[in-house]
């Protein structure tokens, strides 16, 4: 059997120090397998971000480790590329420039950035805005860049922090449309946070759904029905309703500590 492409072990993560420590995630274990898409579910403030952003190794876990093809995650890396929610475009910087960017950093030469840029920008749908400034594009265009200079940098595992969420409805749909249709040409292995149960049963192989802070695994559920899937279907339906009723769940759990018990109370 293949070895997973990412094990997150133990992971707790702790803001701050001593009595005043805000508990931000509390043990969980998880496996991700090489081209797996994960959507990883759960309420505001659960550490959904915090644990992508060790994925991405901008912050270390308190206790646990984390791996990635068998080998310590230790820092930041190419191969685990992460798109915000915000739009993280150098403001003077061209479409062009903006995804360029990453392949001139690993001094790829210009002739073959340009090409790798190229080619991205065309996959994202952004073909003759290569000359576009960021105030000149929409929410969606924005995002379109963003994907398109991480995917530039050619990374194993894609890292996804609630990107569609600024979005309205509409170019959200739009958006969860290409990027499926982006991860079934390369099968890459993608994290993607996410609060809304519709995006993740759209999206996701497996849905990882956790509790409100301090984050734990409350369930791991495999999205069965086959792509492209109709939100509207009886299955669809059904897994809605559990996967509401499980947020729910937690929701009413954590709002029905005492008052004096802080949320991040073991």
């Amino acid at each position: 059997m293949a070895e997973p492409k990412i094990v997150a072990h133990g992971i707790t993560k702790y803001f701050g120090v001593g009595a005043g420590a805000v508990k931000a995630l509390e043990p969980f274990d998880l496996f991700v397998n090489t081209g797996e898409f994960i959507c990883i579910l759960g309420p505001s403030g659960c550490g959904k971000s915090t644990f992508l952003r060790m994925v991405a190794g901008l912050i270390e876990p308190s206790t646990g480790s984390l791996f990635m093809d068998g080998q310590p995650i230790a820092g930041p890396h190419r191969e685990r590329g992460l798109v915000f929610q915000e739009y993280a475009l150098f403001p003077w910087k061209t479409v062009l420039g903006n995804v360029m960017y990453g392949p001139l950093v690993q001094r790829l030469g210009r002739r073959k950035a340009h090409d790798i840029a190229t080619e991205q920008i065309n996959r994202v749908g952004l073909k003759g805005f290569e000359s576009r400034f960021p105030r000149e594009l929409s929410g969606g265009m924005k995002q379109r860049v963003g994907i398109a200079r991480v995917l530039a940098n050619q990374p194993e595992v894609l890292l996804m922090d609630e990107p569609f969420g600024a979005l309205d409805s509409i170019t959200r749909g739009i958006m969860q449309q290409d990027l499926l249709k982006l991860w079934l040409e390369e099968r890459k292995t993608v994290l993607f946070v996410t609060h809304s149960v519709e995006e993740a049963i759209y999206l996701a192989d497996r849905i990882v759904v956790m509790s409100p802070r301090p984050g734990r695994i409350v369930s791991i559920i495999a999205v069965e029905p086959a792509r492209p899937r109709n939100l509207l279907s009886s299955e669809c339906i059904a897994l809605r309703a559990q996967l509401t009723r499980l947020v729910e769940e937690q929701v009413v759990s954590a709002s029905s500590r005492p008052m004096n018990m802080p949320a991040y109370a073991d």
